[in-house]
C-alpha cells in the first residue's frame, strides 16, 4: 500500500511534468503567433491530451507490461529517475526526451531484475526512434516544397483557413501526445479509474502552472516560421505519433516535431538554418536513454 500511494504521487508529478513541458510544443505556435490566447492554447492543449489518454491510452498497454514487470516498488524507482532526470536537464538548461527516459530506465530496470524485455518490441521501438524523425523530415521537406509552388488566388482567405487548420494540428499533436507519452505512462502505473482521474488531475496542475516555460529552441532559434510550414510540421510529427500509437509503440513528440521543423526549414531557399539547436536535440535523445538506462540498471 506505501509504493502504492508513492507510485501516485510520482505518476501525478511525472504528468504534470509531462504535460506542461509539451504544452508550448502542441499549443506554443498558435499561442506565440496571436491566433488565441494563451488560456485558450491551454484549454484546446488539456482537451487533447485528456481526449487522447482516454480514447487511445489502451494502446500502450502491452508496450507498459512487456517493458516491466508490475511492481509498485519498480515503477515508483523509474518514475523518480524519470522527474530527477527532468530536474536536472531544467536546471542546466538542457531540452530532455522525458519519455526516452522513462523508457530507458524501465529497460534498465527489467534487466537489472533478470526480466528481458520483448526483444521484437524493443527492436520496433529503436527503428520507430530512427525512421520517424527521417520521416519526419522528408514530409515535410516535400509539403513544404509543393506547397509553395502553388500560389493562392485568395491570400487572405488562404491565411484565415490555414490558421484554422493551424489550430486543429495543434489540438491533433496535443491528442497524439495524451495517446501515446501519457498513455505509455498510465499503463505502467497500471491502468484503472483512479489512476485516470490522478492523471487527469496531473494533466490540469501541470498546463496551467507548468507551461511557462516554453521549448524555443524547436521554433524560435531555427527559424521563423509560416502558418503553412508550421501546420505541416505539427501535422507530419502528429501523424507519425498516431501511428507509433497504433503499433503500440511509445514516441516523443518532440523528436518528430523537431525533425519536421529541420525539413520545413530545408525547404526555405533564401534562408538559413541553424542546426546547432537541432544536433544539440538529437544528442539529448540518444543521451536521455541511455542516461535512464544505466541509472535504473544501477538502482
Amino acid at each position: 500500500m506505501q509504493f502504492f500511494l508513492i507510485t501516485i504521487l510520482l505518476g501525478l508529478i511525472l504528468t504534470s511534468l509531462v504535460s506542461g513541458n509539451n504544452l508550448s510544443v502542441s499549443v506554443g505556435t498558435i499561442v506565440g503567433a496571436r491566433i488565441i490566447k494563451r488560456w485558450t492554447g491551454v484549454l484546446i492543449g488539456v482537451t487533447g491530451y485528456i481526449f487522447g489518454l482516454v480514447l487511445e491510452g489502451e494502446s500502450l498497454k502491452f508496450a507498459a507490461t512487456a517493458l516491466l514487470p508490475h511492481s509498485y516498488f519498480y515503477i515508483s524507482i523509474a518514475l523518480l529517475i524519470s522527474i530527477m532526470a527532468f530536474i536536472l536537464a531544467t536546471l542546466l538548461r538542457a531540452p530532455l526526451s522525458l519519455i526516452m527516459v522513462l523508457v530507458g530506465s524501465v529497460i534498465g530496470i527489467s534487466i537489472h531484475a533478470g526480466k528481458i524485455p520483448d526483444q521484437g518490441l524493443l527492436l520496433l521501438i529503436i527503428t520507430m526512434w530512427i525512421v520517424s524523425p527521417l520521416l519526419s523530415i522528408v514530409i515535410s521537406y516535400f509539403s513544404n516544397v509543393i506547397l509553395v509552388r502553388k500560389t493562392p488566388k485568395d491570400i487572405w482567405k488562404t491565411a484565415t483557413a490555414m490558421k484554422g487548420l493551424l489550430v486543429g494540428a495543434s489540438f491533433f499533436t496535443s491528442f497524439t501526445l495524451g495517446a501515446n507519452t501519457l498513455g505509455f505512462i498510465l499503463n505502467l502505473l497500471g491502468g484503472g479509474s483512479t489512476i485516470l482521474l490522478v492523471m487527469i488531475i496531473g494533466i490540469i496542475i501541470g498546463s496551467i502552472f507548468l507551461s511557462r516555460g516554453a521549448i524555443r529552441r524547436v521554433g524560435e532559434e531555427m527559424y521563423s516560421m509560416r502558418y503553412s510550414s508550421a501546420t505541416i510540421s505539427l501535422l507530419s510529427s502528429a501523424i507519425l505519433v498516431e501511428i507509433a500509437t497504433v503499433l503500440g509503440v511509445p514516441l516523443s513528440n518532440s523528436q518528430t516535431l523537431s525533425a519536421s521543423v529541420v525539413g520545413s526549414g530545408l525547404s526555405y531557399k533564401f534562408k538559413a538554418i541553424n542546426m546547432k539547436p537541432f544536433l544539440l536535440i538529437v544528442a539529448t535523445w540518444i543521451i536521455s536513454t541511455l542516461l535512464g538506462f544505466f541509472l535504473g540498471y544501477i538502482f
